[in-house]
């Protein structure tokens, strides 16, 4: 298991998929104070086992291979989001999931609004905007990017971070601090050539989200007062 990813994707001639919507249902994992906590959402899966490494390349991937997640942070602190291959998620899945993940700033649309798709008009005219190769769909791995639902509006997702299971052992995990605020994250599969795979497995997988609880101000002030008494006595070794 490891945070990070070699950027190995080469151009394959690959077939054109079926777009579907984002949306976070049954994956969201809630908003989270100054108390932090922990939540873990075990029935997952994703189908096929490439969509976030195709993030990786020019023609961007296809969102219909990823899962969105969702979580509310009411102040800045640090997360973990760890992902576990699970083949018995659903009733349908598999094992075998090499897993990678993107973290974002912002959401997509939900309810009452349309729900955002590669294939939406404007999601088509923006990505063809771009010029360069045709795209896939336009989720990015390590960038900022946009999608747009039927009506023509447009989310953002703002890049904050990886990680990807570079190990092979069907296990990642990631660290990041994180202001307050509404955030994404993308789940699918890190094996890149398994785009050549036209029966699409559901990969079976469990997500868990840790949010680390903030420090008391009275807790900040013990803190400087230890360190100014190790400090007031190493001064006075240093004097003798």
């Amino acid at each position: 298991m490891k945070t990070t990813f070699a950027l190995l994707a080469t151009a394959l001639t690959l077939p054109t998929f079926a777009h579907a919507h984002i949306g976070y249902n049954g994956r969201n994992f809630g908003s989270f104070d100054a108390a932090g906590g922990s939540v873990t959402l075990s029935n997952q899966a994703v189908s096929g086992n490439y969509g976030w490494a195709d993030g990786l390349d020019d023609d961007f991937g296809d969102s219909h291979r990823l899962r969105a997640f969702r979580f509310t942070l009411g102040t800045e602190t640090t997360i973990t989001f760890s992902v576990a291959a699970n083949p018995g998620a659903t009733a349908s899945s598999v094992a075998g999931l090499i897993p990678g993940f993107s973290i974002f700033s912002g959401l997509a649309h939900v309810s009452p609004f349309k729900a955002d798709h590669d294939t939406a008009a404007a999601s088509i005219d923006y990505l063809e905007s771009l010029g360069g190769v045709a795209k896939e769909g336009a989720f990015r791995a390590l960038a900022d990017w946009r999608i747009a639902n039927d009506d023509g509006l447009f989310s953002n997702f703002t890049f904050m971070g990886y990680a990807a299971d570079t190990d092979l052992d069907g296990q990642v995990s990631g660290t990041f601090t994180l202001a307050a605020g509404d955030y994404s994250i993308f789940v699918g599969g890190a094996n890149y050539i398994a785009q050549l795979d036209p029966t699409l497995p559901s990969y079976g997988m469990t997500a868990t989200l840790t949010v680390a609880a903030v420090p008391e101000p009275e807790t900040y002030a013990l803190l400087l007062s230890g360190l100014g008494l190790i400090g007031a006595a190493a001064r006075r070794r240093m004097s003798r």
